[in-house]
């Protein structure tokens, strides 16, 4: 049996909608509210002006409609926007859960409510199953790439500001595994700190790494290099996975047969979906980009009256 670097399961995770700060969430909803309504509650008058000059009030129900194919996700969102805004009236139904494939056409779910209320959270609503779908669509597209050649896809940190366990979950959706959610969770050694302290030479860096390993056993210690001459003092210092920082599909592929499947190995920096398949052939165990969140494109999503 081929041995596999101890750690490599441990980045093989992915957070799903139970791991939601579900309280953390409807505080970032009621600023979604205030944004609406100018308002943090909703009175009776219902602060949509247009709705109320229209005088519109009778019950109905909506269809949220894909207008192209694509992966879907937010579903469970909908029903905290609906709490948020105080629109508890409101009952939603699908056939479908965050991570399916869905045809352009599909109805995603069916809301029923008062009309008003609908109408209240539709934009809100809309915006963040576009958003979070669109990720997970070209997360998707990624994760097809590199399936194939049995390494794993890893987002990034770089994500909207309060909304990364919703982007990451999203990658998640699309089949991606997530890296470290934030500076709490792994300890990720990278050039900044390296060079604040003054590490310049191979046996400096080596005896650093060892150093912090033996007093952080239980916390995933990564480092990232960008030569392949630290392969070997990295790997040495007993750290449990390398980053391979801007490095080529080539020089991947040496670093691949220098491990040994020692340690785990990431390749990172600027990969984009136009040379993923030639860093995934290299195999390294994960290629991480945060592409598929911060270059993704909403997706066109509709809601329709029945």
């Amino acid at each position: 049996m081929i041995s596999r670097p101890p750690a490599l399961e441990k980045f093989r995770t992915r957070i799903s909608w139970k791991d939601i700060d579900q309280k953390s969430l409807m505080s970032y909803l009621q600023i979604c509210l205030i944004e609406e309504t100018g308002v943090s509650v909703v009175d009776n008058l219902n602060k949509d002006i247009t709705t109320k000059v229209c005088e519109i009030s009778n019950q109905g129900i909506a269809n949220i409609v894909a207008r192209e194919n694509l992966i879907v996700c937010g579903i469970p969102l909908i029903e905290k926007i609906f709490e948020a805004f105080s629109t508890k009236e409101i009952t939603i139904v699908s056939n479908f859960k965050d991570g399916d494939e869905i045809e352009k056409g599909t109805i995603i779910a069916s809301i029923t409510g008062n009309q008003k209320d609908i109408l209240l959270i539709e934009r809100t609503t809309l915006n963040f199953i576009q958003k979070l779908s669109g990720i997970a669509t070209e997360s998707k597209s990624y994760s097809n790439i590199v399936d194939k050649h049995g390494v794993g896809l890893l987002d990034t940190r770089k994500t909207t500001p309060g909304l990364r366990l919703l982007e990451k979950y999203a990658t998640s959706c699309g089949g991606s595994f997530n890296h470290r959610m934030g500076l709490f969770d792994r300890i990720l050694i990278k050039d900044n700190h390296l060079a604040a302290k003054n590490i310049k030479d191979a046996i400096a860096f080596t005896n650093f790494l060892t150093n912090i390993k033996e007093n952080q056993q239980k916390t995933i210690l990564e480092v990232e290099i960008d030569t392949i001459d630290l392969l070997i003092p990295a790997i040495n210092s007993g750290v449990d996975a390398v980053l391979l920082d801007n490095f080529s599909p080539q020089k991947v592929k040496e670093a691949v047969n220098i491990n040994q499947e020692r340690v785990v190995l990431e390749a990172s920096g600027g990969i984009k979906k136009d040379l993923l398949e030639s860093y995934a052939v290299a195999k390294p165990h994960f290629i991480s980009t945060g592409s598929p969140i911060h270059a993704s494109r909403w997706v066109d999503i509709g809601l329709d009256w029945q």
